[in-house]
């Protein structure tokens, strides 16, 4: 997968927001950011209605979930959902 430039305008602005909030608490923790940027992929690969089962599965999986974690599991069962059982 390739970094597109949405990727690269969000991950200047997190550089940015953490550069100009040093010294003080981080309301956002890279944990956070990260998780908001799976939901957001997630999410876009169930509205793609020509995402296929392969590259749904190998994107989850860059993330670092196993296919024995329970989070790849659910996500698994949202494409299915979404997708049928292909």
């Amino acid at each position: 997968m390739s970094e597109t430039s949405d990727d690269r305008t969000d991950d200047m602005r997190d550089v940015i927001k953490e550069e100009t909030s040093r010294g003080r608490k981080q309301p956002k923790k890279a944990l956070s950011i990260e998780r908001e940027r799976i939901i957001k992929r997630v999410a876009q690969l169930l509205a793609n209605p020509n995402c296929d089962l392969d590259t749904y599965e190998e994107t989850i999986r860059e993330f670092g979930l196993t296919d024995e974690s329970h989070e790849y599991r659910q996500l698994l069962a949202l494409w299915r959902k979404r997708h049928g059982n292909a």
